[in-house]
């Protein structure tokens, strides 16, 4: 039977039952004499630790162009390697997650979560930290749904605004034991959450260091008697290097959870990512850190072995969650059933077609430029914003289904205008450049020529409106964007000076009826909205 606890006791009891039965074995065996009056040492402590991130709801089976037709991924396939995972160890183990789990398609997002809450809880997750698209529905509907889960989703960095002091409905760590072992396992937030939330959705709450919060909980976790301290965080890295094969590390790794690994001053024993969609198998600060490519598609398995003060890593890999190498977990597969036959219906019409495949490559892509295309003229604005945030999947050639589209443009945030100047709108678009001279947002109705090596803030050099009028500053223009955007989001704060006004539609709804107007099967539109200055 499985026990959770965050009290202190029992240390020192789970060792010694350990310790007994291995002198018992080989006494019997005739291996070794009666132990001696002195103590013995602490004897070895083993733990695996099976870690996710970024799952966005996909509990169905995936389909990326790399699997070449192989199935990978979806929550049965998923479950079986979990359960592979923990028999092959033969030891305690603990599943966690780093966050991002619930948003993402049409049968998570149609159940406001519920369908994904429901095959975690199935899978056995042991702990899981807060991502920031937990909070997209509101605090009202994430407490809901962390009340339905069966295991603690934390956030050690989350508290009431102006104080450190955690709301009642977060936790910050917990006491995991499994089979004598103790592993206490603290929960990260994304620290710039309200830069990617929208502000009425987390109202109250503000989010603090990581480091800070760590060092306070694997002090107290070390206190309460843990065997072992791991960290699961929605904050992640990027690396110059992945590596391929499952064991290979990763090189080149940057990111803020490498910074953070290296500013810890108490000990812990693993670092587990996310938020970055990033294969990262390395080390940092002395520290074992691990993310995963995003859903459902991978996951990681570290194993830990601890004696006295030294924790050492026996074995760690990324793998992928192949479909032919595993039994499909049936009570798993019939609760994505279950959930599946409620949203499917309206999930596999097909709503529209493609010409040609649309991929996310480059910073100015086809598939961007029809969707702030989608925005312009939906909204009746004269220029189309769309973060490229916002932009969560390539789309493929042929028939496109609303639940295509869903997994496309998730969030359910609604098509707004906002009121600008030239000035204001310039202001804007600087903010779309980040440092390194790459535009990370879509546009429609405008053409910008820029300077990516200028400073920031004085990069763009003239906006030309269709009818290749040039845009001056004090030029009256309307903008058609998503409430996230035009209320700051995602860095989008010059937005705020504008006048903004609710079209009272869904942005993906109002998208769908917009390309639906368009001849099918809709061409890729021309990329050169942004131009780059020599």
């Amino acid at each position: 039977m499985r026990r959770r606890s965050e009290s202190g006791a029992g240390r020192a009891a789970g060792r010694g039952g350990l310790l007994a039965a291995i002198l018992a074995v080989a006494v019997l065996a005739g291996c070794v004499p009666a132990p001696a009056a002195a103590p013995a040492p602490d004897a070895p402590v083993r733990l695996r630790v099976v870690h996710t991130n970024d799952f966005h709801g996909r509990l169905l089976p995936q389909d990326p162009p790399w699997a070449e037709g192989r199935g990978v991924g979806g929550s049965a396939v998923l479950a079986a390697h979990f359960d592979s995972a923990r028999a092959r160890f033969g030891g305690p183990t603990i599943v966690l997650s780093g966050g991002d789990d619930y948003q993402g398609t049409a049968i998570s997002n149609m159940s406001w979560g519920r369908a994904t809450v429901a095959v975690m809880n199935a899978k056995r997750y042991d702990a899981a930290a807060l991502g920031n698209h937990e909070f997209d529905w509101g605090m009202d509907t994430l407490r809901a749904r962390m009340r339905d889960e069966r295991f603690p989703r934390m956030g050690a960095n989350v508290y009431r605004t102006g104080t450190r002091e955690h709301p009642d409905w977060v936790r910050p760590w917990a006491m995991i034991e499994r089979a004598g072992i103790r592993a206490a396992v603290i929960g990260i937030a994304l620290p710039s959450t309200p830069q990617v939330v929208m502000a009425g959705r987390i109202q109250g709450i503000e989010f603090g260091p990581e480091a800070e919060a760590i060092d306070r909980y694997a002090r107290e976790a070390r206190a309460a008697g843990a065997d072992f301290v791991v960290v699961t965080m929605h904050v992640g890295a990027v690396c110059e290097e992945r590596g391929e094969a499952p064991e290979e590390e990763s090189r080149g790794c940057r990111g803020s959870m490498i910074e953070v690994a290296e500013a810890l001053t108490e000990p812990v024993d693993l670092i587990v990512g996310g938020h970055t969609h990033q294969r990262v198998l390395t080390t940092a600060g002395g520290i074992p850190v691990t993310e995963t490519a995003p859903y459902s598609v991978e996951y990681t398995v570290t194993d830990l072995e601890r004696q006295g003060d030294s924790t050492v890593v026996l074995h760690r890999a990324v793998r992928t969650s192949w479909a032919h190498e595993v039994d499909t977990d049936t009570a798993v597969a019939r609760i994505v059933e279950e959930w599946d036959e409620v949203v499917r219906p309206r999930a596999e019409r097909v709503v529209i077609e493609f010409a040609d495949a649309m991929p996310r490559r480059g910073a100015e892509h086809a598939l961007g430029n029809l969707l702030a295309d989608a925005y312009r003229f939906a909204s009746g604005a004269q220029v189309g914003l769309v973060n490229n945030g916002g932009i969560r999947r390539d789309m493929p050639a042929g028939p496109i289904t609303y639940g295509m589209l869903y997994e496309l443009h998730p969030f359910q945030n609604e098509l707004v205008t906002v009121q600008l100047t030239g000035a204001q709108l310039r202001a804007a678009l600087e903010t779309a450049i980040n440092a390194e001279g790459r535009t990370n947002a879509h546009i429609s109705g405008m053409q910008v020529r820029y300077d990516p090596g200028a400073p920031a803030g004085s990069r763009i050099r003239e906006i030309r409106l269709d009818g290749n009028r040039i845009l001056r500053d004090t030029d009256p223009v309307t903008l058609g964007t998503t409430d996230f955007v035009a209320t700051g989001g995602d860095r989008f704060d010059a937005l705020l000076q504008g006048q903004m006004t609710g079209t009272g539609l869904e942005y993906l709804d109002a998208i769908v009826a917009e390309l639906q107007t368009l001849p099918q099967p809709i061409a890729p539109p021309a990329v050169g909205r942004w131009v780059p200055l020599p």
